[in-house]
């Protein structure tokens, strides 16, 4: 197994790190592979729908590379940065086990919510906008409760500890879970965005042949 890494301080915050591992097996068979994080912090592995990638935890990665082929895995501590900040392991030729059962089944379901075609045309859209174009209501009710518990953090962050103890003596709630809820909407936020994208480019893409299919029915 051969692997290469890079370090980046975040902008801004020289205690949070970057880090990118770049692996590469010129083995003709699959390989397991254990890379184990090396800084002062736990591992702040990418998530979707708030779980973290299959073969994540707070210590680093565990799973396989193909078989001449490799795999790039990225992760932010919150720790400054050193050299090396990780440790590669070759656990040998893969075996058939697979990654945590629960973990992978959430990102499988995705979110229990109904699609948004199966939501009523009645109950689609604000009640001022056009509702081909308006945000679907379960998605709008679902980004106003992000909204609301990203505002609430935005009262504690960087502020001092009496404004931040009023503020949370007014309703915010625990800090430690408020910051799990912020954390987990981030990650839902970016998986949803990065879906959104590939979908509105493959729309764009569609150019159905109704008069033709129209003659042909």
């Amino acid at each position: 197994m051969e692997a290469d890494w890079s370090v980046t301080s975040l902008d801004g915050h020289d205690d949070v790190t970057l880090v990118t591992v770049d692996l590469r097996n010129p083995s003709p068979v699959d390989r397991r592979v254990h890379v184990s994080n090396c800084l002062d912090g736990d591992v702040l592995p990418p998530k979707r729908a708030g779980v973290p990638d299959s073969g994540w935890d707070e210590t680093g990665f565990e799973g396989v590379v193909p078989a001449e082929g490799r795999r790039t895995l990225g992760y932010a501590c919150p720790a400054p940065a050193k050299r090396p900040p990780v440790s590669v392991v070759d656990d040998g030729r893969a075996d058939d086990g697979g990654p945590d059962a629960t973990a992978t089944a959430v990102r499988e379901l995705g979110d229990p919510r109904p699609p948004g075609d199966a939501i009523p045309a009645a109950e689609i859209g604000g009640d001022d906008g056009d509702p081909e174009t308006a945000v679907p209501q379960a998605v709008e009710s679902w980004l106003t409760t992000v909204e609301s518990r990203i505002e609430r953090g935005e009262r504690v962050t960087d502020v001092s500890v009496e404004s931040a103890t009023a503020a949370l003596d007014g309703g915010d709630g625990d800090v430690s879970e408020l910051a799990e809820q912020v954390s987990a909407d981030a990650a839902a936020l970016e998986a949803v965005a990065e879906r959104a994208a590939a979908l509105e480019a493959r729309a764009a893409a569609v150019d159905v042949p109704v008069d033709a299919l129209r003659r042909l029915s």
